[in-house]
């Protein structure tokens, strides 16, 4: 079983209701570990009202850790990065990256242009 680490756009797209998100998610639970990194949940309590529905989303999905190893791997995507010449800002979507690397997920992303420089990352 594969783990499938949704970032902050596709959690919220399933809490909105997306029918596309849904869909996509529901195929995926029956084969895959559906998570979210520890990140993702703080930006969800803090933009969706409804508090009670992240509570439900959050104690049915894997909750992955900014730790260490995540650490560690988001370090060394910066100095990639920077080798490469570009720019580096630390960002939600650099540390969602390090984390699904360090926890070997697969991401679920809305905006893939956000991660398209992030080598080494697997994508749904």
């Amino acid at each position: 079983m594969e783990k499938i680490c949704l970032d902050f756009e596709a959690a919220l797209d399933f809490l909105r209701g997306d029918p596309g998100t849904i869909e996509k998610l529901m195929y995926y639970a029956d084969r895959e570990d559906i998570c979210i990194t520890s990140m993702t949940l703080m930006h969800l309590y803090e933009t969706v009202s409804r508090q009670d529905a992240v509570g439900a989303f959050a104690a049915n999905v894997t909750i992955l850790p900014f730790d260490k190893k995540a650490a560690q791997v988001t370090t060394k995507l910066m100095n990639e990065l920077r080798e490469h010449g570009e720019s580096v800002q630390i960002t939600d979507s650099l540390l969602t990256a390090g984390v699904c690397i360090a926890n070997d997920a697969l991401i679920y992303m809305k905006s893939p242009t956000r991660y398209a420089k992030i080598k080494g990352l697997k994508k749904v």
